[in-house]
C-alpha cells in the first residue's frame, strides 16, 4: 500500500490527522529433540495499524492485507470514529527535533545456511549430553531468529523507520541422582550469529541442573540474602509497572507525587537506556515516533521520573520520555530498564557472607507480588552460604519482603549486570536480611 497516497486521500476526506504504523517481521524457529528436528518454521507478517482523528475522535484500524483498498480503509476509520462514545486524550506526533543513530550491526543471520543452524543445535545437544552422566534429558533445544522493520508515517510529515535483527539459542537440561531431579535452563540472545557459543550455553544449563541435585530446605529465619542477577532482573521486572505513567494515572503505584523524594538507598540508580549497545531491545525512537534517550528513573536513591508515553505525559502536563510501546494499545514501558551495577563481583558478595543464602531463582512472581504496596512472596531456590563459601543447594523455600524497603536495606551491589531478553536488568545484590521460610 502506498502510505503517502492513503494520507493524501484521508485529508481530502476531512480526516484531520492520520498515522500509519507498519511492522514487517520475519521469524525463524527450529526445535531439536534427541538429534532430530521436531519443528522448522519460517513466518512472515506485515501488519499495518492506522490511527486517524475524525470529528474530534481517534479511530483505529489494523490489517495485514498489503493490497487493502484505500477507500475501504478510510470508510472503516470514519465508521469506527463515529461509533465511539468515550473521549480520551490523544495525539499524533509530528516528530522530534532529531533522532539518535544506533550503530549498524551486521548480524550475519542471512549468510548462515539452515543446515548450519540445525548443526549448531545438534552440537549444543551433543556437548550437553557429554558433560555429565547425570543429565538424563534435554527437553528443549531451540534456535530462533527475528528480523523486524517498523515504519511510522503520518500527516504531520513524520516518516521514520527502525530495524532490528537478533538470534537466540535455548537449552533446557534435566539432571537426576539418588531420587533427586533438578533442571537447568539457559537462553542466549545475540545481535551477531557468530556470538552464539554452544559450549558455553551447554555448560551453563548443565551446571545449573547438576549443582541443584540433593537440594533441601533451610531453617526458617531472617537471612542475609544475595539475589543473583537473573533473579534480581525478574524481581525488578515484576515491580517495573510502579515506574510507569499508566500506573500513575490509574493510581496503581505508591510513587505518585514522590518525584524528587528519596525512595531507595543512595547507592541505587535505576536507568532506562533505549540506546544501550548490544541489546536487541535498543531503538532510536519509540512506537509513537518520539526520540529515545537514556534517563535516570532513580538517581542516588531519589525518584526522578515516571516513564511516559504521549498520553500519560499529556495527563501529567509533562513531556514524553520516549517510552510509548505498542502492545494492544500504546502504553508506557521500560526499554532496557535496569539497576546500575556496583563494584563487587558476585564472588566477593559470597565471600563476605558468614551465613546466608544465594537466591538464583524466584518463581511465581506475577502471582505473588503486589506492585502497589511493593510486597512479594516467591518460592525460591539457590544455595546456602557458610563461612563465605557455597555450602549446599536449597529449594522449596519462600522469600518474602517489600521491594522498596529492601532497596533501602542493601549491603553491596554487584558488578555482574545482566539484561534479560525482555529488556529488564540488574546485577547481583546483597541485602542485609529478608525473611525465609523453608523446612
Amino acid at each position: 500500500m502506498d502510505f503517502q497516497k492513503l494520507i493524501k486521500k484521508a485529508k481530502e476526506e476531512q480526516i484531520e490527522d492520520i498515522e500509519v504504523y507498519c511492522e514487517e517481521n520475519k521469524n525463524l524457529r527450529i526445535e531439536l529433540f534427541n538429534g532430530e528436528v521436531e519443528k522448522n518454521s519460517l513466518q512472515n507478517s506485515n501488519v499495518v495499524s492506522v490511527r486517524a482523528i475524525y470529528n474530534g475522535k481517534m479511530a483505529y484500524l489494523t490489517f495485514e492485507d498489503e493490497n487493502m483498498d484505500i477507500e475501504k480503509v478510510i470508510a472503516k476509520l470514519k465508521e469506527n470514529a463515529n461509533s465511539l462514545t468515550t473521549l480520551e486524550e490523544f495525539e499524533i506526533f509530528g516528530g522530534s527535533e532529531s533522532y539518535p543513530e544506533l550503530p549498524k550491526v551486521e548480524s550475519g543471520l542471512d549468510k548462515v545456511s539452515l543446515l548450519d543452524k540445525i548443526n549448531l543445535l545438534k552440537e549444543t545437544e551433543k556437548i550437553a549430553k557429554g558433560l555429565d552422566k547425570r543429565i538424563v534429558l534435554l527437553p528443549s533445544c531451540s534456535y530462533s531468529e527475528a528480523h523486524s522493520k517498523t515504519t511510522i508515517v503520518n500527516s504531520k510529515g513524520l516518516n521514520i523507520s527502525k530495524s532490528t535483527e537478533y538470534a537466540a539459542l535455548v537449552l533446557g537440561a534435566v539432571a537426576q541422582e539418588n531420587g533427586s531431579t533438578q533442571d537447568g535452563f539457559e537462553v542466549k540472545v545475540v545481535l551477531k550469529y557468530d556470538e552464539l557459543d554452544p559450549k558455553s550455553i551447554a555448560e551453563k544449563a548443565v551446571k545449573q541442573a547438576v549443582s541443584m541435585l540433593g537440594a533441601s530446605g533451610v531453617e526458617p529465619k531472617v537471612y542475609p540474602l544475595i539475589i543473583e542477577n537473573e533473579a534480581m532482573s525478574s524481581l525488578l521486572g515484576g515491580f517495573s509497572s510502579m515506574f510507569m505513567g499508566d500506573a500513575a494515572i490509574k493510581k496503581l503505584t505508591s510513587l505518585i507525587g514522590k518525584e524528587g523524594e528519596k525512595i531507595m538507598q543512595d547507592c541505587v540508580n535505576i536507568i532506562d537506556d533505549p540506546l544501550m549497545p548490544n541489546s536487541p531491545n535498543s531503538q532510536p525512537f519509540d512506537d509513537e515516533g518520539v526520540a529515545c534517550y537514556k534517563k535516570n528513573v532513580v538517581e542516588n536513591g531519589v525518584f526522578k521520573t515516571f516513564l511516559h508515553s504521549l498520553k500519560t505525559a499529556k495527563y501529567f502536563k509533562t513531556k514524553s520520555t520516549g517510552n510509548g510501546v505498542k502492545q494492544s494499545s500504546i502504553v508506557a514501558s521500560g526499554i532496557n530498564l535496569y539497576i546500575d551495577k556496583g563494584n563487587k563481583s558476585k564472588e566477593d558478595l559470597i565471600a563476605s557472607t558468614k551465613e546466608g543464602l544465594l537466591i538464583t531463582d524466584l518463581s511465581g512472581l506475577h502471582a505473588g507480588l503486589n506492585p502497589i504496596s511493593g510486597d512479594f512472596s516467591a518460592q525460591s531456590s539457590g544455595y546456602y552460604i557458610k563461612d563465605g563459601k557455597i555450602d549446599r543447594p536449597v529449594t522449596l523455600i519462600v522469600v518474602s519482603g517489600n521491594f522498596l524497603k529492601m532497596m533501602n536495606d542493601i549491603e553491596e551491589i554487584g558488578s555482574d549486570l545482566f539484561i534479560s531478553p525482555s529488556g529488564v536488568g540488574a546485577p547481583s545484590i546483597k541485602f542485609r536480611g529478608l525473611p525465609v521460610s523453608g523446612k
